[in-house]
């Protein structure tokens, strides 16, 4: 009986340095929600606390441009939600989430709907890989990459 006490104490405590040191992520997914609605919303200020505190930050873009760095990407995404416009971007399916410890990834498939130079009504669909790691206890953006859809037949 002396052993099973001694044991269920050392479990205990154990469990309460684990908790303590921080070892238990938070929910990704609501992440990737957050991040997806401030792109939705071309909000900057909710965009700015879900990317990464350093500086390497890439992102591919559907043509194939690519930025290395959390300014570059900031200084897209502003450029773009200063444009006027009345396009849309809606989360089509959200395909897979894998998650670990310190770094997770979402892959989905989202619309952008738009009007061109011409007026006329365009939609572009690509997949989207995006790629979180844990800092300082919340998921950053670390890893973008859009890839175009093959054409709808």
């Amino acid at each position: 009986m002396k052993r099973l006490m001694i044991y269920l104490l050392v479990g205990l405590c154990a469990t309460l340095v684990l908790q303590a040191c921080g070892t238990s992520s938070p929910p990704f997914r609501p992440a990737v929600e957050a991040h997806l609605a401030a792109i939705a919303a071309r909000d900057m200020d909710a965009l700015l606390p879900t990317l990464t505190l350093g500086e390497d930050l890439t992102m591919l873009m559907p043509d194939g441009q690519r930025f290395d760095t959390r300014q570059e990407y900031i200084d897209f995404h502003r450029q773009w939600f200063g444009m006027q416009t009345d396009g849309k971007f809606e989360v089509v399916e959200y395909s897979r989430f894998i998650e670990s410890p310190k770094l997770s990834q979402a892959f989905l498939r989202y619309r952008y709907s738009f009007k061109d130079a011409g007026g006329e009504p365009q939609v572009m669909e690509n997949w989207l890989t995006l790629t979180f790691a844990l800092e300082d206890g919340a998921w950053r953006l670390v890893f973008d990459q859009n890839t175009p859809t093959p054409p709808q037949q």
